[in-house]
Formats: C-alpha cells, structure tokens, sequence
C-alpha cells in the first residue's frame, strides 16, 4: 500500500479513533508510509462522517483528517466482531483511539485485554484529561481542552474573556499523538517493547503555558491576556490594510527594525517622537503607536507592503484566508495544496503533511476511503477470511 522507502513502511496502524484529534494522529502516521486501518462501524458513523446539520452533506473535515488510510467495517457489539477486531490487532504494530478512558476497555479493547492478545503492542490513547487522575473520565472537546491547561485563559484581549481554541488544540493533541507513537516504535526497536502512550490534550495546552507557570513560581506574577501584543517587543501586532478584511502582522523586536521600519515609512515626523525613541518607550505607548502605524498601513496593499517591509528586513506578513493560502505562490512552489483524486468530484486540492524528506520520501496524499472500502483487501487478503464468510458476515450487519 506504501513506498518502501517511506520512514514508517512495514508498519501497522489499527485505527480505532474518531472526530478530529486521533484520527490527524492516524493521517500523520499514514502521511509517513504506515498502513493505516480505519476501523469503523455504519452502526455508529464518525461524526465527521455524518451529514451536517445544516449543508446536508458530510463536512469536510473527515477528508482533512483521513487521507492516505484504509476502511473497514466492523460492528463491535458483535462478537465474532471483536474477534477480528483482535486478528487486526495481532497483525499490527499500534493501536490508536481516542475515546473517554473506559469506553475501550467496555468494548473489550482496552490495554490490558490487547496485552493478552499481543504482550508487545503498542497503544496510543489520547483523551481530554489522560488515562489517571479524578477527571480523567470528563467530557471534552477542543474548546475544553485549552481552558482545562490554562492556554485559554492567555489568549484574547486584556478587556475580553478567555479566547478557546478548536482545531489548534484537536490537531496539536494528533501530532503529539502520532510523535508519542513513533517513540514508542522506536522503543520497541531498541528495547523489545510494547506499552501504553497516555496522551493528555489538557496537558499539552498546559506545557504551552511553560513561561506563564514560571512567571508565577519565580516572580509571583499572573500572565494576562494582551491580545496580539507581546511583553518585551513594540510594535507587535496586526494592522489594517487596503480592501476589506485585509490584515498585515508587523513585529518589531529592537532598535535597528525601528529604524528600518521609520525608513520604509518615509520618515514620518511622529516617528522621531521622544515616545518612541528606545524599546521601552515604544513598549509604554503601544496604543498611540499602533494607531499611528494603523493609519499608515490602512492605505496600502498587504501583500506590497509584505515585500517593502521584508526587504527592509522587518518581520512581516498578511493575514492570509483560506482562499488566500490557495493561490500563495510560495505554498505553491512548495507543494503544499495536492491534487489527489476524490471518486465522487474528480481532482480535488488536499493539504499535504508539513515535512519533507530527501532521501525517503511518501507516497502522494490519497483521498480518503470510502465507510468499508478496505474490507475485502484486509479481512480476505490480509486476515486471509474466505470471500463467502466475509459476505455472510456483511449480511448479518456484523463486518457493517
């Protein structure tokens, strides 16, 4: 299914995970040349696999998070059911899910059951609040995730509430997800191995905090929100440009950016201000500055004043929006944006993973699979069952 010469090629991955965080953790994995297995169930849909409520349709966000895997179906209220879901396990390397701590192990899943099946498996669980601990079993989805480590109360405006944030905090728990599942291979290879990976999305927004948690303790100071403004370096932030909803981010950070900044302004008169004369000043008078710098930047293109302000050698950049990224011709040149083929819509645009490598690169992105489209490929191919049992089993809503 892979490129041989892919990193993860000759591994296994039974993916048991759902919504949005374990399976991004699943699509890296499979992005890196590991055979990923959906395991799924038309008895209970993934959500993203659901037609929304309002469109009608599935929403994108299964494509996003389930390229480059394979399907299968298996109604796990059965038995015979939990009987292949075992075989699948024993011919794999990890197992991934994301369910709340306890539902794994009522299915009959769960890491000690697995062990007796393969005393060397390796499991991946990433929940909302870890595998121990008094809320280990509460009920969480992305918002939570940053208010419960404290990420959300940083972000926002010093007159606003806390700012909780979604896919940031689903995909961030997938990738270290997916790293924590190549530690533990590379564990396994070296030691001989298996184990649980518990993987905690509250803990990871909570380890973003690090400089906030070291305030406190050092210095006895509570971190606030400031907006897009940072605690050292002015200007910092995001300012208007010419059209609608048009944004660049300028960043400032010493003297010499200053000067370079005044430059590529024309040396405005309000520039040479005693306010703005050193680091701190500009640090104390934030608010005159951006609305000074505001005005400036509200009649010019975003993307000029991108190329004026980087040959000046100031860090700046437009805000772009989806559509925006689409047509960059650095994301371009990159290969950021894939064709890959949907069967229902033709050629279809995919993101591609964020790395890349010389000397062993992947395969091209494939589409996601269609609910059940691996089961002959697995059950008869790999698990070796015979065609006619595997249809009897469709039949009897079990491999469903």
């Amino acid at each position: 299914m892979t490129n041989s010469a892919a990193p993860l090629s000759g591994v296994r991955v039974a993916d048991f995970s759902v919504h949005a965080a374990g399976p991004f953790a699943g699509m890296i994995l499979a992005s890196l040349g590991a055979d990923v297995i959906k395991v799924e169930s038309a008895a209970r849909l993934d959500i993203t696999r659901r037609p929304h409520a309002m469109y009608g349709k599935p929403p994108s966000s299964f494509e996003q998070v389930n390229g480059s895997k394979r399907s299968v179906t298996l109604n796990l209220k059965e038995p015979r059911a939990l009987e292949l879901a075992y075989d699948l396990v024993r011919i794999s390397d990890v197992v991934l899910e994301n369910f709340r701590p306890g539902v794994m192990d009522r299915l009959g899943l769960g890491y000690p059951q697995l062990r007796e099946i393969k005393p060397d498996v390796i499991m991946v669980s990433l929940s909302s609040n870890g595998q121990t601990g008094p809320e280990a079993r509460y009920a969480g989805y992305a918002p939570m995730f940053a208010a419960l480590g404290g990420l959300g109360y940083l972000t926002g405006y010093p007159d606003g509430p806390p700012v909780e944030l979604r896919h940031a905090m689903d995909h961030t728990g997938g990738m270290m997800a997916a790293f924590s599942a190549v530690a533990a291979l590379c564990a396994h290879r070296n030691h001989q191995v298996g184990q649980r990976a518990d993987v905690a999305v509250r803990d990871i927004a909570t380890a973003f905090m690090g400089h906030a948690l070291m305030d406190t303790a050092m210095n006895q100071r509570d971190a606030q929100r400031m907006g897009n403004r940072d605690d050292a370096m002015a200007p910092h932030g995001v300012f208007p440009c010419l059209g609608e909803d048009q944004w660049i981010t300028i960043t400032v950070a010493n003297d010499t950016e200053w000067d370079a900044l005044k430059q590529a302004m024309g040396n405005p008169a309000w520039a040479e201000s005693d306010d703005y004369g050193d680091a701190f000043q500009r640090w104390q008078n934030q608010d005159a500055l951006e609305a000074r710098l505001s005005e400036w930047t509200a009649a010019r293109d975003a993307f000029e004043l991108t190329a004026l302000l980087q040959d000046a050698g100031i860090a700046a950049f437009p805000s772009l929006s989806a559509d925006q990224l689409m047509d960059d011709p650095h994301l371009a040149a990159r290969e950021v944006f894939p064709l890959t083929t949907d069967p229902h819509r033709g050629q279809q645009r995919a993101v591609a993973p964020p790395w890349r490598f010389s000397e062993t690169p992947t395969d091209p992105l494939r589409w996601t699979p269609e609910l059940g489209q691996s089961n002959q490929e697995v059950f008869c191919g790999l698990l070796g069952m015979d065609e006619t049992e595997l249809r009897s089993l469709q039949d009897a809503q079990i491999v469903w």
